[in-house]
This record gives C-alpha cells, structure tokens and sequence, in this order.
C-alpha cells in the first residue's frame, strides 16, 4: 500500500531519495569524475584509488561545513537547513575534540561504505547529467570542467597527510555546503537540475515545475512548519490556484500533486491502523485473535454508516465543487491531541474514498494509483458499501483479520535465500498461533521526498530562508 506513494515520488521529484539532501555533494561527485577521467582511472583495478580519493574528499566537504555550523549556526542554517553533513556525528565528534580534522583517519571512519555517498547520490547524478552513475564515474554532459573547477582546493585537500585545523577549516567555509548557492558549482549543478538539454528524459521540466509548486507553497509561511502539510494546503485547497500558476502544464503538475497528497493520507491511515493493530504483540507475544479484541474495544457502539459516512467533515464546497481540508479537519480533530484516535483513522480511510466521486480526471487518475491490491480507495469505497449497516467493531475485525492475512501473504513474497538460509525481511514473526513484534512499526507518513528536494532547492537559492519564514531565493527566476 505504500509503493503507490513511492511511485509518485519518483514521478513528481525524478531522482531525489530520502537520503540525498545535499546540492554541492552532486558538484563534489561530478567534480572527481572530471578528476578520475584526468588521471585514467577507467579501469576496475581503479576503484580503490578511486573511492579513496572520494572518501577523502567527503571528509574536507563535511569537516568545513561541520566547523562553520559550529561556529556560525544561524547563518549556516538560514543557506542550508537542518541537514547535517554526511559523517557528521564522526567528523563532528574529532573536531570538537581535537579541534582539528585528520582527513586520512576519518575517511577510514565516517562511512561504513566503501565509496561514501557516492552511489547513494549516483542515481540523481545520473538522471540530472553530471556522471554517468557508474561505480568510477565518467562526467555527464551536464559537468561543466570550469564551473566545477571551484572545488579543485577538494580534491587538493583530500590528499593532505596533514590535519586540517580548525583556523585551516574557518580559511575554507568558501567550501562550505551552505556556499554553493552563489558560487559556480551551484549554478553547474541548477543547470543540471532545470535546463533542458539533448537527451533530457523530461526531469528538468518535472523538477521545475515541482520547485515552483514548491516555491509558491512555502513562500511566507514558517521554517518551522510542515513541508507536506504546506504542500498540501497549496495543491489540493487553495481557492483559484489555477490562475496563480498560470500555465496549463503547470496545473496539470499542481493537480498531479493533488492526487498523490490526497492519496498519501490514506496510507498513512493505513500504516497508523498497522501500528495499532500489532502493538500488544511489542510487549507480549500473542494471538491474532487477541490483538483484534483489543483492537476493536475501543470503537463505538455503533455502525459503520454513523461512524464513518454519516459524520464526515465535508469534503467540497456544496457551490463549486471545489475540494476542503476534511483531512485536515480530522488532523486538527479535538480528541487527536494525544495522536488520532482509531474512529478517525477509519475516518480518514472513508475520505479518501468519499474523494472518488469529486476529484477532477487528472487528480483522479494519480490519487488511485495503477498499483492493484493496494488497499486504495476503491477498495475502501466498496469495504464501506459492503459493510455500512453492520456494527463497526464487527466490520473492523473482519478488516483487522484481512490485514493479516495480507501481512502474511506480503512476507512470504519478500522471503530472501542468504548463505544462512531462507530470511523473512519482516518485524512481525509468526510462531505456531502466536504473534511476536521485534521493533516497532512505522507510523509516520510515507515520505513523498519534500524535504530532501526542498533541502536542495534552498541550497541551490530557489528557495531562502528570511527571519522565521520562506521565501522566494535570489536564482529562483531559473524555474520559471
């Protein structure tokens, strides 16, 4: 139920992971295969010079930015956000001790993968143009050798025996990951990210139109607040939004996003209903049919159509059809201040099926999703049909009991062979008739990636921080 999201991500921000939130780590990467390219490294006896000298380089990048967020917290935040440098708690950690950086000792240390981020950035490198991806990669047609040229001192300083100390470190805040936006690595690296170019498999047009959604989103509301939510209010409830965004193509982008937040609620319902449905098993093992009983205890003595039709907050505008914050209403619902409760997960569940029958074609078609057996709308919509004049602890259980029988069948199609024999990638393990949790399950909405693309956009000045608030960034005519 959460690879519809997943899909969406990577339709909506092509490219952008989780784990990619640093614009001047894409410049490092094109930067060393400019340099591997310079010294031959082409062949496979070649990687391990290779992933060195990229190791290397990670540590120079993440000890200045380490030293300058010390030293200077505010205005490192205000050009490049909460994210920390990749290895900070390692190179964090010699720097305040030592106050200084030896780059040969933690280039053995921040990373436990032997090329560091490199091909944790490698695929959004490859879809923008500056490598190929490969494992010592060659430069993309979007690596431009002069642009890129401003990290020589890196690749100089990677190869130092010599620690860097911290008055060495202050000299270099120039190298800094909150200094790309106005130097030309940064704009190599907004080429790649929104100039069309031969072969472009359309990303740079998706990732403009993204980034302005984006940028019209967040302008003038707090840091502080949610990315999603900000999204959320703009795509899908923003009265007259057509005639903000202007163009069509740009609508048409908007309403997309539309389908896929509004569709994000719901499998966030799902996972939440998850979460609670198996929790007695983290302190106990147990039964199936225990965990149910507890489960359905605490809904009403009611049934399905009071609780969940009957009651709903309302889902359009009764005048112009156009859609309201009924998600929203239930987030912000009185009895959610200690988390939601199960009636309005269940809630949450029937307003995204109630969405069916208003959504326009284009959010339609996202919001459903191409996924089957994904436990979407439409399923919610006919469990509802189905089940409306029952008592909803009755419907419940037959749905809590659908949910594991699924859960199993999920797991059994993730069985993996290792050289220990046959491994079940999952926290909730059957023993005869009793259930055991080992961890805890997720909660948290499922990630459709805002905030490592709005990370990259605020380092790359699409976006900017002023006071407590965002705003348009100094290059954010590149996007428009």
């Amino acid at each position: 139920m959460e690879a519809v999201i997943g899909s969406h991500a990577a339709a909506l921000v092509p490219g952008v992971i989780t784990t990619t939130p640093h614009a001047r780590y894409l410049a490092l990467h094109a930067r060393l295969a400019i340099e591997a390219r310079k010294r031959g490294w082409t062949e496979k006896h070649d990687l391990d010079r290779f992933r060195d000298l990229v190791r290397r380089a990670e540590v120079v990048l993440g000890a200045v930015s380490v030293a300058h967020s010390a030293d200077q917290p505010g205005e490192h935040r205000a050009r490049s956000g909460d994210f920390g440098a990749h290895g900070v708690n390692t190179i964090g950690r010699e720097v305040r001790e030592t106050n200084a950086a030896d780059v040969g000792r933690l280039a053995d240390a921040y990373s436990q993968v032997p090329g560091g981020y490199l091909q944790t950035y490698a695929g959004i490198e490859w879809l923008v143009g500056l490598t190929d991806g490969g494992r010592v990669p060659t430069p993309g047609p979007a690596a431009d050798d002069l642009l890129l040229s401003a990290l020589d001192e890196v690749v100089g300083l990677a190869g130092r025996e010599q620690p860097l100390s911290r008055r060495d470190l202050n000299q270099l805040r120039h190298l800094c990951l909150c200094g790309i936006d106005d130097a030309p690595d940064g704009e190599c690296v907004r080429r790649a990210y929104f100039v069309d170019r031969d072969g472009d498999q359309g990303s740079a047009r998706i990732h403009r139109h993204s980034a302005s959604l984006l940028v019209g989103a967040l302008d003038g509301g707090e840091v502080s607040g949610s990315l999603d939510m900000a999204m959320d209010r703009w795509c899908c409830f923003t009265p007259g939004l057509p005639d903000l965004l202007g163009s069509d193509e740009l609508q048409h982008h908007a309403l997309t996003w539309r389908g896929a937040l509004l569709r994000n609620w719901s499998v966030w319902a799902w996972r939440l209903i998850w979460a609670e449905l198996v929790s007695p098993f983290a302190w106990r093992p147990g039964t199936r049919e225990e965990a149910i009983e507890q489960f359905v205890a605490q809904l009403p003595d009611a049934t399905v159509r009071q609780s969940l039709v009957g009651d709903l907050p309302p889902l359009v505008d009764a005048g112009n059809g156009r859609p309201l914050p009924a998600e929203h209403d239930l987030y912000h619902h009185p009895r959610n201040a200690n988390g939601w409760t199960l009636v309005d997960l269940l809630r949450l569940l029937a307003v995204g099926a109630g969405r069916l029958a208003h959504l326009d074609p284009v959010s339609r078609e996202a919001f459903i999703g191409t996924l089957p057996d994904d436990l979407g709308p439409e399923y919610m919509a006919r469990w509802l049909d189905r089940n409306n004049d029952r008592p909803l602890a009755d419907a419940a259980a037959d749905l809590a009991a659908h949910l594991f029988q699924r859960a199993e069948s999920v797991s059994r199609q993730k069985l993996q062979w290792t050289r220990h024999g046959l491994r079940l990638p999952t926290r909730l393990r059957r023993i005869g008739d009793r259930w055991r949790l080992e961890g805890e399950e997720g909660s948290g909405s499922v990630s459709l990636r805002l905030p490592t693309f709005t990370s990259v956009m605020h380092q790359l000045g699409v976006l900017a921080v002023a006071g407590d608030t965002w705003t348009a960034g100094r290059h954010v005519e590149v996007i428009r």
